[in-house]
């Protein structure tokens, strides 16, 4: 399996002409991966992402996988949104096999045996997510990071080729992000996801990765990979070594370089708005 990504470009429309988010992108993203997509705000990484989803339109290049090109949503694919998108009148259970359910109801291809197989397999990531003892509740009874743990075992439920994931874990606390970007990491070793993952924050994407890819401010364009020496099994202390503070630095270095606002930027808006408003 891999997820080609072949000089994609994205150009918007509207009441002030076109404006260009995306300049021609292209990456690969291999059986195992977790590779991490990061960049200033409106770069153009979410559009990347939703492209690959198939629930946005290129203006120009190629998205495949598998060598087939992508021109829609698929069952191949698994998404999981910051928002969670959980139906709110179905239990834990019920939101994790829906997916499935739903194909099964619309597509008489899979065998009694396979629709058993997929349903005992949702039963397992429901078990493997902590939610065990949570089958029967409802989302509206849940925290935060357990709706999100339920939107990730949905989005694997159908047992898709890659996991793509937007901010998912963007609305959380700290200390219950740092539960799922554990969760990740063991899934990602245990049973081998393969997940092209989008966040804003610079230690989640070094912590859960084997590749990050940082992206320029709008056009995005992609200026750097970096490609992560630490372990696949590593542990949350590894945060606080120097070889992980470094590479801390090299990043916020480039996405400061590429465009991010800085103290001395912010300061001279402010002095000259300050000088404009009248005593």
């Amino acid at each position: 399996m891999s997820l080609e990504i072949s000089n994609i470009t994205k150009v918007y429309s509207g009441r002030n002409g076109t404006t260009e988010a995306l300049k021609p992108t292209s990456f690969s993203v291999h059986p195992g991966d977790f590779v991490s997509l990061v960049g200033p705000s409106g770069c153009g990484k979410s559009t990347t992402l939703y492209m690959a989803a198939g629930l946005e339109p290129t203006s120009g290049g190629v998205i495949s996988l598998n060598g087939k090109e992508i021109t829609g949503p698929g069952r191949d694919r698994g998404m999981v949104f910051q928002n969670y998108s959980l139906l709110p009148w179905l239990t834990v259970e019920q939101n994790v096999k829906f997916s499935h359910q739903l194909k099964a109801n619309n597509d008489y291809s899979d065998s009694v045996a396979e629709v058993l197989s997929h349903q005992a397999y949702a039963d397992q990531l429901i078990e493997i997510v902590g939610l065990g003892d949570f089958r029967n509740s409802l989302p509206g009874e849940l925290s935060g990071g357990m709706k999100q743990r339920v939107a990730i075992a949905r989005a694997l439920a159908n047992k898709p080729e890659i996991l793509l994931m937007d901010e998912p874990f963007g609305a959380l606390d700290a200390q219950t992000r740092e539960e799922m970007q554990e969760l990740m990491l063991l899934l990602s070793v245990h049973e081998r996801t393969t997940v092209l993952f989008v966040t804003h924050d610079v230690e989640e994407a070094l912590y859960i990765s084997s590749r990050v890819l940082v992206y320029s401010a709008r056009p995005g364009r992609i200026i750097e990979e970096i490609d992560i020496p630490f372990s696949r099994d590593r542990e949350l202390d590894i945060k606080f070594t120097p070889e992980f503070t470094q590479l801390k630095r090299h990043l916020l270095d480039l996405l400061h370089g590429s465009g991010s606002q800085d103290r001395n930027s912010i300061l001279q808006r402010l002095k000259k708005t300050s000088n404009s408003l009248p005593n």
